[in-house]
């Protein structure tokens, strides 16, 4: 297929070009995985113009990507992601800046959990909105039952433009946590790959407008406790996706939307 390949993983479901020459082929792949997800999240409008970032950490290094400060999520292709150290340091070249706030957000994840490779942070209304309230994540949704016992709280300390919350932001982490609420702030969800910080986030804001909803409302049927943990291993175990043929089939079928849109994203 010349300079191209068909990867067929829970990644992507449509034909990719090989990795550039003298790029190691799973810098590639994790570039075509987060230009992806960058699109996905423009499509679903939760951008907030060239403001907040999703990373996601090279296999085999300390390094990860992150977009360019300046750049819209539907501009975004995978040679444009830069590479960063740990502390900061561009690896990769770009006309582009880092965005501090976001490097300092993000590297904190990256430092404490080893487990989340990938760290998604958006300001999205209705998940603002959740932030803004006094008040805890109620699971109230089948889907929302993946956050019980998993969702951290960070107070909001002003613009994150130093090193001085990192500690703050992994002890609200925790070992377990893979969401966090940023008062009055914003929405992190991370995972261990994209689809899986994607779909916490999608499964966050949808369980944030029912809340909404039925606190609005006065009339909140909770879920019983139990019945929260089962439903999270569900989740968590891959029985709630099971006869799929990967373990988030959203996930390439979403890439296959963003693909026939503008395939300019795998370049």
């Amino acid at each position: 297929m010349n300079a191209y390949t068909q990867v067929m993983s829970d990644r992507f479901e449509v034909v990719v070009p090989t990795a550039p020459e003298g790029m190691d082929p799973l810098e590639w792949e994790a570039r075509l995985e987060l230009a992806a997800c960058y699109r996905i999240v423009a499509c679903y409008g939760w951008t907030s113009v060239v403001y907040n970032h999703i990373t996601l950490r090279i296999p085999g290094t300390s390094h990860f990507l992150i977009n360019p400060f300046g750049m819209r999520y539907e501009e975004i292709r995978a040679s444009d992601l830069i590479r960063i150290d740990i502390e900061g340091n561009p690896i990769s070249q770009s006309e582009w800046p880092v965005n501090q706030a976001g490097y300092v957000i993000h590297s904190a994840v990256h430092s404490c959990r080893d487990d989340l490779h990938c760290v998604l942070h958006t300001h999205e209304p209705m998940s603002q909105s959740i932030c803004a309230l006094d008040h805890e994540v109620i699971p109230l949704t089948q889907e929302g039952c993946q956050f019980f016992e998993r969702v951290g709280y960070h107070d909001y300390e002003g613009i994150v433009l130093d090193g001085s919350e990192s500690p703050l932001i992994a002890k609200a982490l925790g070992e377990k946590n893979h969401t966090l609420v940023l008062k009055n702030h914003g929405l992190l969800t991370a995972g261990e790959n994209c689809a899986w910080a994607l779909t916490r986030h999608q499964a966050f804001i949808r369980n944030a407008e029912v809340q909404l909803r039925a606190m609005a409302a006065g009339q909140i049927n909770y879920i019983r406790e139990d019945v929260m943990i089962k439903t999270r291993e569900q989740f968590e175990g891959g029985a709630a996706q099971a006869g799929a043929k990967v373990r988030h089939p959203e996930w390439p079928a979403l890439v296959r939307l963003v693909d026939r849109s503008d395939p300019s994203w795998k370049h």
